[in-house]
C-alpha cells in the first residue's frame, strides 16, 4: 500500500509544511480548506464585491470555493466528494452556518460523510468564515460504503448521515447531548434541547450535568455502531470537544465507566461553542465492524506517561491513532516549556511546545513500527495563534520530506492543561 501527496496550486505559498491531501493506501487525508491561496487571502471568486457587499453570504462564496478545491483535490487522488466518510467543519462564524448547508448540499448529495460541525474562535486567515478538513476512501470494487442511518436514534437537523461504513470500517458523526427537539417557551425563542432524563435540576445538589451529557452521547454512538453491525467496544478512536475543560474529570469518570478494559485512544480539545444549545460536550469515534478480522494493537510507548486513561496509540491495519498530545508529562510540565521565572518574554513557547509534541509523537510512532515522519494527518487546536510562527520551525525540522494533511484550529480555551497553547490529534500511516 501506498502514500503520496495530493497537490493544489491554492497551498503553493502555504508557510509551514502541509500537503494539502495525503493519500494513505485507500484513505485521503484532506488538509483544513479554506477560500485561500496563501498569497492573497481570500481568492478573488470568492470573495464579496466591496462595492456591492450585500449581493451575496461571503459563508455561501467561501464555501463554493472550498468544495470546488476540495473536487480538485479527491479527483487527482483518483476518488470524488462522493467518497468522503468524515468530515471536521470549524467556524468563527456561526450564526452564518446556515448559509453553508445549501452549497454542501450542491456536493454532497447522497451518502452525506459523517460530520462533525462546531464553533471555534479564529482560523488562520482572518478574512475565512470556514474550515474543513476530512477523510475520503478510494473504493474497491468489491466493498460498498454505506450511509447508515440508526432508526432507534435521534434524527439531526443538518441532513448528514449518522454514520458511514465501508468494509470493516465505520465513521461516527459527532454525537450531541439532544433528540433534535427544542424546548423553547416559544417557537423561536431560546431555551435547550437535551431530553428529560439527562437533565440536572438545579434545585437540589446531586447529578452531574458532564456526566450525564457524556454518557447520552455515547449512547447515542451505541445506536449508531449497532445499526452498522458494530458495537462501542470495537472503537479505536474518539475525539471528544468540551465547551469547558472543567468538566475534564467528570468526562474522564463517563469514559472509564464505559470502556473498563479496551479504552480506544482518545483526543480532548476545548471548542467555543456547538450547534445544539446547552450542549457541553461532543463525540464521534472511529470503530470497526463485529466481523472484521483486523486487530487493533494497543500502543504503549516507553518514557511516555501521558495520558495515564487512555493508551498512547492504537494500530489498526496500517493506521495508527494516536492519542491527544500536550506538551506535558503526566505530573509536570517539562522547565523548557514554562515561563521564564524572571521574564514571560523569554521563552519561545510556540516552538518549545511543539518540539515536545513531536519529540512523543516519534517516540509512539517507534514503538507502533515506524516514525514520525509517518504522520498523515494533524490538527493543532491553538489556544493563541500567536504561538504557531514558534511551533513551525520545530515543524518544518521534522517534516523536511513527508508533510502531513494539516489542520490548523483558534479555539478560546483553555486547554485540559490551562497553560499550554496546543492540543494536537493525530493519524499515522505505517504499512507492513
Amino acid at each position: 500500500m501506498s502514500r503520496k501527496a495530493i497537490t493544489s496550486s491554492e497551498f503553493d505559498d502555504v508557510p509551514f509544511p502541509c500537503s494539502p491531501a495525503v493519500q494513505a493506501g485507500d484513505w485521503v487525508f484532506i488538509s483544513g480548506l479554506m477560500a485561500v491561496d496563501w498569497k492573497s487571502g481570500i481568492i478573488n471568486e470568492y470573495k464579496k464585491d466591496e462595492d456591492f457587499p450585500n449581493h451575496d453570504y461571503p459563508m455561501s462564496m467561501q464555501t463554493e470555493g472550498i468544495y470546488q478545491i476540495l473536487t480538485n483535490l479527491l479527483n487527482k487522488a483518483g476518488t470524488n466528494v462522493s467518497n468522503m466518510v468524515r468530515i471536521d467543519q470549524f467556524t468563527p462564524y456561526h450564526d452564518q452556518f446556515r448559509h453553508y448547508l445549501p452549497i454542501r448540499d450542491k456536493y454532497l448529495i447522497e451518502g452525506r460523510p459523517a460530520s462533525t460541525a462546531l464553533a471555534i474562535n479564529n482560523l488562520m486567515n482572518v478574512d475565512a468564515q470556514i474550515q474543513l478538513d476530512g477523510i475520503a476512501i478510494i473504493p474497491s470494487k468489491n466493498i460498498k460504503k454505506e450511509a447508515i442511518n440508526a432508526p432507534g436514534a435521534p434524527t439531526p437537523r443538518a441532513g448528514y448521515s449518522l454514520a458511514i461504513r465501508y468494509g470493516d470500517w465505520i465513521w461516527c458523526s459527532g454525537s450531541s447531548p439532544t433528540d433534535f427537539k427544542s424546548r423553547a417557551p416559544y417557537p423561536g425563542g431560546e431555551g435547550h434541547t437535551q431530553p428529560d432524563e439527562i437533565q440536572v435540576d438545579p434545585n437540589f445538589w446531586y447529578g452531574s450535568e458532564i456526566e450525564k451529557q457524556s454518557a447520552y452521547d455515547l449512547y447515542k454512538l451505541k445506536l449508531y455502531l449497532e445499526s452498522a453491525n458494530s458495537k462501542l467496544e470495537n472503537i479505536v478512536k474518539l475525539d471528544v470537544y468540551l465547551t469547558d475543560t472543567k468538566d475534564y474529570p467528570g468526562l474522564i469518570k463517563v469514559l472509564k465507566d464505559t470502556f473498563p478494559k479496551n479504552m480506544p485512544a482518545v483526543t480532548i480539545v476545548p471548542i467555543d461553542q456547538m450547534g445544539i444549545g446547552g450542549s457541553r460536550v461532543e463525540i464521534n469515534c472511529i470503530a470497526l465492524t463485529n466481523d472484521s478480522k483486523l486487530k487493533p494493537e494497543i500502543i504503549h510507548a516507553q518514557d511516555i506517561t501521558s495520558p495515564d486513561y487512555a493508551p498512547h496509540g492504537v494500530k489498526v491495519g496500517p493506521y495508527l491513532f494516536l492519542s491527544g498530545r500536550q506538551a506535558t508529562d503526566l505530573n509536570a510540565i517539562p522547565e523548557s516549556i514554562k515561563p521564564h521565572i524572571a521574564s514571560p518574554y523569554v521563552t519561545l513557547h510556540g516552538k518549545e511546545e511543539m518540539k515536545k509534541i513531536l519529540n512523543d509523537a516519534s517516540k509512539i510512532c517507534q514503538a507502533a513500527g515506524g516514525d514520525i515522519e509517518d504522520i498523515v494527518k494533524m490538527q493543532i487546536f491553538a489556544s493563541n495563534l500567536d504561538s504557531i510562527p514558534g511551533a513551525i520551525e520545530p515543524m518544518k525540522e521534522i517534516f523536511q520530506s513527508k508533510s502531513p494533511a494539516l489542520s490548523i484550529i483558534g479555539v478560546k480555551g483553555p486547554h485540559v492543561i490551562p497553560s499550554l497553547s496546543f492540543a494536537t490529534n493525530l493519524i499515522a500511516y505505517i504499512p507492513e
